[in-house]
């Protein structure tokens, strides 16, 4: 590289201008500014490479010698490492997905969100995703995990650790953010056809450059979390059988679930009430809650059976400083699914699911007939079984 040597050192900045000299940062990283420099990325791993569709990477397998018998070159695929990026902003305005088949999870998003902001009051943190193949029965388990700033969430579903993903979270939302300024595009209004497409364009391309920075991880890793506590609460459970509940129950008494108070479920001051009168007063705004966390979880499952090939485990919600809730589903059999709303550790679900399986396991054991007297008879049989559970904790 000699005649080029000049050339090199005076690769510059797109961004800030910043001049780089060998060593060069492997990340594409400015030093000045702390953004991603297409320029850089473009002399470490050649022109043009970044404008290439991104797709599964392959790779050939080739015998070391020649085989009398062996088969022609194979080719194997690795597993992307970002299998999907989305960002919606909060008023549901939805800004970018780097796949069409998965378009949906920015409606799913704003639902989640929702949840999170007004019944859990949190943000939206990780989700764990089961994909199931009808073929051979295998299942797969991805973490999505979620990042919000000014307003505009973003998604990723990847091969991917907390420590690539808060990466790739920081910046990809820095080149949103001055596309969006450059080209003056106002994110919490419904966005033009040609806006839409030339976020779509860049993005593409931004995301190839990421792509290539990111160390290949193939194999699922684990969330990190850093727990206060070593116990999970159980707030509310639902059952349903494709999409209609049969059983909801809201078991929250400390009133962690925020709801919206309606006017006529507030008794009237001047007038007395007896304590028969006040105790149905009181089944009545609790029937209210429930219906209405029913309404929210039934949707939300509607749009993930709809179209996806597998189904969330659970979401986690950040409600403060190493203090996590938790909306979780488990697939019964029969197409019943089960759904809690909880506090505390996600390690300890597995006890929690296990003492309501046990309840739950003559109930699902037939398809859903249309009758409600089995699951109304139940729900009292877990809530009485429930009390024996000091403060709805399991460990």
């Amino acid at each position: 590289m000699d005649k080029d040597d000049k050339v090199y050192s005076r690769v510059k900045c797109e961004n800030c201008g910043y001049i780089f000299v060998a060593p060069y940062p492997e990340d594409s990283i400015c030093r000045k500014c702390k953004k991603f420099s297409a320029n850089l990325f473009e002399f470490i791993n050649g022109k043009g490479n970044y404008l290439k569709k991104i797709e599964p990477k392959e790779f050939e397998i080739t015998p070391s010698k020649d085989i009398k018998g062996t088969k022609k070159k194979k080719n194997s695929k690795i597993p992307k490492k970002i299998i999907f990026y989305g960002i919606v902003s909060k008023e549901r305005i939805q800004i970018y997905y780097s796949d069409k088949n998965y378009e949906y999870i920015l409606e799913l998003i704003s639902n989640l969100d929702f949840i999170a902001t007004s019944t859990l009051s949190g943000t939206l943190d990780k989700m764990l995703i089961i994909f199931e193949s009808e073929e051979d029965l295998e299942k797969e388990n991805l973490i999505a995990r979620f990042f919000e700033k000014n307003g505009i969430i973003h998604i990723l579903i990847g091969n991917l650790s907390d420590k690539d993903s808060d990466w790739v979270f920081n910046q990809v939302s820095m080149f949103l953010n001055d596309l969006l300024q450059k080209n003056n595009i106002n994110p919490k209004k419904e966005l033009s056809i040609g806006e839409k497409s030339e976020i779509s364009i860049k993005m593409n391309k931004f995301l190839n450059y990421i792509e290539k920075e990111i160390e290949l991880k193939v194999k699922f890793q684990n969330p990190n979390f850093n727990y206060i506590d070593n116990w999970l609460r159980v707030d509310y459970f639902g059952l349903s059988s494709e999409s209609v509940g049969v059983i909801s129950l809201l078991l929250d008494k400390e009133n962690n679930l925020k709801f919206d108070e309606q006017k006529h479920t507030e008794p009237e001051s001047e007038i007395s009430i007896s304590e028969d009168e006040k105790e149905k007063k009181e089944e009545e705004i609790i029937e209210f809650k429930e219906s209405v966390l029913t309404a929210k979880i039934e949707a939300i499952l509607a749009i993930i059976l709809g179209n996806m090939k597998g189904y969330p485990r659970w979401i986690s919600i950040k409600s403060s400083f190493q203090k996590y809730r938790y909306l979780s589903f488990q697939k019964l059999e029969n197409q019943f699914f089960s759904y809690y709303i909880t506090e505390g550790n996600i390690e300890k679900l597995n006890s929690l699911e296990l003492f309501f399986n046990i309840h739950l396991k003559d109930a699902v054991s037939k398809k859903f007939t249309g009758s409600l007297k089995v699951f109304n008879e139940l729900k009292k049989r877990i809530r009485k079984a429930l009390k024996a559970i000091l403060d709805r904790i399991f460990h």
